[in-house]
């Protein structure tokens, strides 16, 4: 078993403080390295190492009277965290619970102290309604060397859990299992992004804690496939709590529901800045426009967005960077949306002159490197830049989600092209096959004649029509079982299923998904129940030629802001009893684990009548052409 080192010995970002308001003219910038602010001991209020008795590397006390109580955002003099005097939140008073988080969150300085705070922080949470909560996070300005944050950010954190905590030990005997030397930890996960791996100014040990983290988070968290904002979280969250506090709090950020906190995959992370393209063209449309001014095509406004992420945690000065982090614990990416949002609008009033510096830098240098620089040299407060961010108006949970929903299927269907508001359907009513590919199925197809085959074939996706189609399973060679046709089908991509009923009815669907999909893990680290992309469609051939797209081309083609169910995106789903093709009212297509009964009905997905006259059909043949 591994001993956690003392949370002091990860020396954090260590701020500087002069006098005169902490926001003001006399703010100190944070691109100081680390070998700066260390030589600067008289103007520092942490020491490197505080010894293993220090109960957080954050909570030195502010020395010589008792203003603020540790609670304020005013200036402070040399080895002072805050000043006197202003140490009360904007809004002091919002309820009788909020009072009393309020007292919970200022009161305690030992460690009994802080497990008893930390406790009642959690009840006084749980006692709040959520507009409380979201209003006391959003208006009290705390500085980064605030106590506060120990204890808040992971219980914010724990609120957000749906199956608890890890059991104590569980990260030391995980790490234990992970390394051989736990002081040692080479190489990191490929979800992290190696260009981006920020450390907030942590020591080498703080360093080690933090790439020991994600690496236990990548062992236990194997579904992880990109999530480049991990690193940064976890360097942070080592500013405020213990090693194991801030890996299982990251847990409980990747496992929330419907990927609340973190993209995980590299198609999220892309939907996540072309939502924040979308979103700032819409609700800042003149910041947008303004843009335009530096740049020589569209194009190049949309790419700058790619780094949006960077602009918030790799740009922004420490001091904003953990008041964003405060209200984003809370409410979500959303907030990371808003403030992309208000970093363009500022950077747009700001470069508003065409003479002026901003201006001059964006046309001589970048707007990419211009904006970075406007970061990290922010004209407003922390304060500010959330109020802005905030009064954002007409900007939902719904709307985000809505157009994050859109953009997400359009980049699983591949048919994503110029922007987010221009996705077009790729189905082809052109690719015919070749006259090889009609002689291979007709010849070992018992459902398809050669007219039926070419009118399938205009459905398909242009791509497709390109490769080489083969039967890989079908119920008269292969047997009647779902673990022979997933065995046969689940390495290949796309697939048709056709369904030759003893009626003589013939149906099926297009598959855009492999098969295999059925056994991997979504982002909240279940097996997902439904895969599949929007590509997929349904398809009747006798006694009736007749393809059923997703209903979801039909909101593409609508305004940006229409409702798009949740029920209408269940593609495919299958387990080892049965096989579903449409969900949401009914089943498009669904097959016994036998293959031989069957149902059909309407459903949401694709807005399709029964697909069999009789709604329960008996399997007479089952192919399966797939596609590589």
């Amino acid at each position: 078993m591994i001993r956690r080192p003392p949370r002091s010995t990860l020396f954090p970002y260590t701020t500087l403080f002069r006098s005169g308001s902490l926001y003001g003219p006399s703010q100190v910038k944070m691109t100081e390295s680390l070998s700066q602010h260390l030589s600067r001991r008289d103007s520092c209020p942490f020491q490197p190492h505080v010894g293993p008795a220090a109960s957080a590397f954050l909570l030195v006390e502010a020395t010589g009277g008792s203003g603020g109580g540790g609670y304020g955002s005013g200036g402070g003099r040399a080895g002072s965290v805050v000043s006197k005097g202003n140490g009360s939140p904007s809004k002091a008073a919002m309820g009788g619970n909020l009072a009393e988080l309020q007292d919970l969150l200022k009161a305690g300085k030992s460690k009994e102290q802080g497990k008893r705070r930390r406790s009642s922080v959690r009840y006084a949470i749980l006692q709040l309604f959520p507009s409380q909560v979201k209003t006391f996070v959003r208006e009290n300005d705390w500085s980064p060397t605030n106590s506060i944050r120990s204890h808040l950010w992971f219980e914010l954190c724990r609120h957000h859990s749906t199956d608890g905590m890890s059991s104590e030990g569980f990260y030391s005997e995980t790490v234990d299992q992970v390394f051989e030397r736990p002081e040692e930890c080479a190489h990191l996960p490929s979800f992290v992004d190696q260009v981006n791996v920020l450390s907030y100014f942590l020591t080498e040990k703080g360093n080690l804690a933090a790439r020991r983290v994600i690496c236990v988070l990548g062992y236990t968290h194997p579904d992880i496939t990109y999530c480049p904002g991990l690193y940064p979280l976890t360097s942070l969250f080592l500013h405020y709590m213990s090693e194991e506090d801030a890996y299982n709090s990251l847990c409980t950020l990747v496992r929330s529901r419907q990927g609340k906190f973190l993209h995980q995959t590299k198609l999220g992370y892309e939907a996540a800045w072309r939502t924040v393209y979308t979103l700032t063209k819409k609700h800042a449309k003149a910041a947008f426009a303004h843009l335009g001014k530096f740049v020589k095509t569209s194009d190049q406004v949309e790419r700058l967005f790619e780094s949006w992420y960077w602009w918030i945690f790799k740009y922004l000065p420490f001091t904003h960077l953990v008041r964003v982090v405060d209200c984003y614990l809370y409410e979500g990416k959303k907030v990371l949306y808003r403030v992309a949002m208000a970093l363009v609008m500022l950077f747009a009033k700001q470069s508003a002159k065409m003479d002026s510096v901003l201006s001059q830098e964006a046309l001589n240098f970048g707007l990419r490197q211009a904006i970075q620089k406007f970061c990290q040299d922010i004209p407003v407060t922390p304060s500010k830049l959330l109020k802005i961010a905030f009064g954002i108006r007409s900007l939902s949970q719904k709307n985000i989600n809505n157009i994050l929903l859109r953009i997400e299927m359009g980049l699983k269907s591949r048919t994503l092209i110029t922007g987010p508001a221009s996705i077009k359907r790729s189905f082809s009513s052109e690719g015919l096959p070749t006259s090889q590919s009609q002689i291979n199925i007709h010849m070992s197809s018992h459902t398809l004649t050669v007219r039926e085959l070419l009118t399938l074939w205009s459905w398909l996706p242009t791509r497709v029509t390109m490769y080489q189609p083969e039967l890989v399973y079908t119920t008269e060679e292969h047997g009647c079982s779902l673990l022979t046709f997933y065995s046969r089908v689940q390495n290949y991509e796309p697939t048709l299923l056709i369904i030759k009923t003893t009626d003589d009815e013939i149906f099926g669907a297009y598959c855009s998904t492999k098969w295999s999909e059925k056994d991997t893990k979504g982002e909240t680290g279940q097996k997902r129940t439904y895969f599949g992309t929007g590509e997929t469609f349904l398809f009747t051939i006798n006694p009736e030629m007749r393809k059923y797209p997703w209903v979801g081309l039909r909101h593409q083609e609508g305004s940006e802001t229409t409702a798009l169910k949740h029920s209408a995106e269940l593609f495919m789903a299958a387990d080892n009893k049965m096989l579903t093709i449409g969900g949401g009212s009914g089943q498009a297509i669904w097959i016994d684990e036998n293959i031989r009964f069957g149902g059909t009905s309407r459903c949401d997905t694709f807005d399709n009548p029964p697909l069999s006259e009789s709604r329960n059909f008996e399997c007479k043949v089952v192919e399966v052409i797939g596609f590589k």
